[in-house]
């Protein structure tokens, strides 16, 4: 009887005990004020998962975006956007707009996390962290299509 009163016992503080996890996986980060001016790096992409993407904002409305999607070679893309808080668009340099009309920008707390929600599809959701693009990026090492066919090939906005 002593026996069974103390594993009652003990699966009562086991049940108890349960309750007193970890709760911050469930709160969401709370939203910063950030800026999308400089350079980012996709951490995660709802649409493609070996993508590897990086993105630079220039004060002066410019924007790279340097993308390895389908193939494993790196395209160079640019072109002009706009930020009007929260809403990111943009257009090619070839004056394509991207392929979402516009995404919803939030980051976290600190601005070193930045989220694109796109307003035309709520699934497609890209995650970006402040990082410098590698300079064997920028001068093309890694780059085989030229310029000029990079507008053929798929876009990642």
């Amino acid at each position: 009887m002593k026996n069974i009163k103390l594993l009652l016992i003990g699966l009562a503080a086991a049940f108890a005990l349960t309750g007193c996890g970890d709760s911050s996986k469930d709160t969401p980060e709370p939203e910063g004020d950030g800026n999308v001016v400089g350079s980012w790096h996709l951490v995660s992409w709802s649409s493609l998962q070996s993508a590897d993407v990086y993105l630079s904002f220039s004060e002066s409305g410019s924007f790279d975006i340097y993308q390895r999607l389908y193939k494993p070679e790196y395209v160079h893309l640019d072109g002009t956007y706009s930020y009007d808080k929260p809403t990111l668009s943009g257009r090619y340099s070839d004056n394509t707009p991207w392929g979402s009309a516009s995404y919803r920008v939030s980051f976290n707390a600190d601005g070193t996390r930045m989220t694109l929600t796109s307003t035309s599809s709520t699934s497609d959701v890209s995650v970006f962290v402040k990082a410098e693009i590698p300079s064997e990026i920028i001068s093309g090492a890694l780059e085989s299509t030229p310029q000029s066919r990079a507008e053929d090939m798929p876009r990642f906005l």
